[in-house]
């Protein structure tokens, strides 16, 4: 049933204080509803994105293996699924995303409704980006699903399930109506402080939406027949004028994380250290994965000390890692193979991206390579090397000798300008958000050569190419869900994923 919204919390009691099911969530009460205004459930909605997607430890127990950044340890029981790829509608990774994400998305379809009652357009735009943020994701993992029909409950009980194309080209027109009222939004500045992305940054707001469009377009690249309307569109965010998220724009969350039970930024929360310092258990359940630290150790790249610690976190000297689907043995933990480094897990109250400006300009470097976009793809290729040098707490300087000296980074001497590009940002992503290389393996199977699980129990030596519906649909939406057919983790493609 629909969940009514009740917000209970003045601004700055949000600021402060958790709710029941986490910091900031927004609290329910479908016995004791009242309407709330705009600027109270931001907050909560925007920080339950950061924690139910890039923040939180379902998007990185998968995606961060099978893209071979992380490997899980011996004497340790768990991750059969992601070892094997054989998963079920009732694994966790399907059923918490589904989860996260359609119950976020509840969170913004009232954002809008309230925003539209109350005439302040600037709520209309990010809830209209932030659903368009979530829908892409959950188009991505699942394919067809609710959207014409959801987070309508009293309406539509059993929501259809719409196609996934369609839905893309529908959040496609929702990003353009974002940018357009960012253009001329006003934002008080009360309102602005309840902005925990961009506090109120209508320009900022801008360029994600168009960021995010254009990420959406580039998925739909290798689709035959497709290309026009990509430009099409392209042209329509150009008219805009609002621009793409460029070096220093990134996206984070920051409500003011503190060094509290429950309150520390959502990803160093799981994979980093207690409130009293010691690290928490699956900091030491993610550790090296060969292919990702090889090609870090093998190319002379400084980014390795800042991806990965040396063994015994930090205490050793030698960078040791695991194969990917290894039998791993009792003595294979975080003591004698390294784990995750100090510039993915800077500190418990680091802000947590949700689009990097490093990602946006591997992005922009596709387009502009592909001639969808205006720009060097050079330019914005180094400019993106360059920026997660920058956050992982490197130099400049040492992105520029990285570029000139590294043959698997130089521009001008790789034949295979969209190979370099994707292998880059695959290397670039490690700990911020791996869902996109997955995304960027299934529609381009770059990079070539990225490993297959090598565990005894593998039966299809495929990467999967999407989760399943949670058994929960299957129970509750029996008739829509059925009606999609049977699917399967290694056939059933995303409408995008033609290769």
């Amino acid at each position: 049933m629909k969940k009514k919204l009740i917000y209970l919390f003045t601004a700055s009691a949000i600021l402060l204080g958790a709710c029941k099911k986490g910091y900031l969530d927004i609290n329910t009460n479908p016995n004791n509803a009242t309407s709330a205004k705009p600027a109270l459930i931001l907050t909560g909605a925007l920080n339950n994105t950061a924690a139910s997607t890039t923040g939180h430890s379902i998007f990185y127990s998968f995606a961060a293996l099978w893209m071979n950044y992380w490997m899980t340890p011996g004497g340790v029981s768990g991750w059969y699924e992601e070892r094997s790829y054989n998963f079920t509608t009732n694994w966790s990774g399907s059923t918490t995303l589904w989860a996260n994400v359609y119950d976020n998305l509840t969170d913004y379809t009232y954002l809008e409704t309230q925003g539209k009652a109350s005439g302040q357009n600037f709520f209309v735009a990010v809830a209209k980006t932030m659903k368009a943020w979530d829908y892409q994701y959950l188009v991505d993992f699942y394919g067809n699903v609710p959207y014409s029909q959801a987070s309508q409950s009293v309406k539509f009980l059993t929501p259809k399930y719409d196609k996934g194309q369609e839905i893309y080209e529908d959040l496609a027109k929702q990003l353009d109506t974002a940018a357009n009222l960012f253009k001329t939004a006003s934002v008080a500045p009360g309102d602005a402080s309840a902005d925990i992305f961009a506090k109120g940054n209508v320009q900022k707001w801008g360029k994600f939406a168009n960021t995010l469009k254009l990420r959406i377009l580039l998925r739909q690249s290798q689709m035959p027949g497709r290309e026009a309307y990509i430009k099409a569109e392209i042209a329509k965010i150009n008219a805009n004028g609002m621009g793409y998220i460029g070096t220093g724009d990134g996206i984070f969350n920051n409500p003011g994380y503190l060094n509290t039970d429950g309150k520390q930024n959502p990803f160093w929360g799981v994979y980093g250290y207690k409130v009293d310092g010691t690290r928490t258990a699956s900091h030491g359940y993610m550790l090296a994965s060969t292919y990702g630290m090889d090609f870090l150790k093998n190319n002379a790249d400084p980014r390795l000390a800042k991806m990965y610690n040396t063994v015994n976190d930090n205490a050793g000297s030698t960078y040791v890692s695991l194969q990917w689907g290894q039998d791993v043995n009792f003595d294979q933990t975080i003591q004698t193979v390294s784990s995750i480094g100090e510039g993915v897990l800077k500190s418990y109250d680091q802000p947590q991206p949700i689009i990097t400006d490093f990602e946006s300009l591997f992005i922009q470097a596709e387009a502009a390579q592909r001639g969808w976009i205006a720009g060097d793809a050079k330019a914005y290729y180094e400019a993106a090397v360059k920026a997660n040098f920058v956050y992982l707490g490197l130099t400049e300087a040492e992105a520029i000798t990285y570029l000139a000296d590294q043959a698997v980074a130089k521009w001008d001497t790789n034949s295979d300008k969209m190979a370099l590009i994707i292998k880059q940002k695959w290397a670039a992503m490690n700990g911020t958000n791996d869902i996109e290389p997955w995304s960027d393996y299934r529609r381009l199977e770059l990079p070539a050569d990225m490993p297959i699980s090598i565990a005894s129990t593998v039966t299809t030596k495929k990467i999967p190419v999407r989760m399943l519906y949670p058994q929960r649909e299957y129970n509750t939406n029996s008739a829509n869900v059925i009606a999609e057919g049977t699917i399967n983790q290694f056939t059933s493609r995303i409408f995008w994923d033609v290769q």
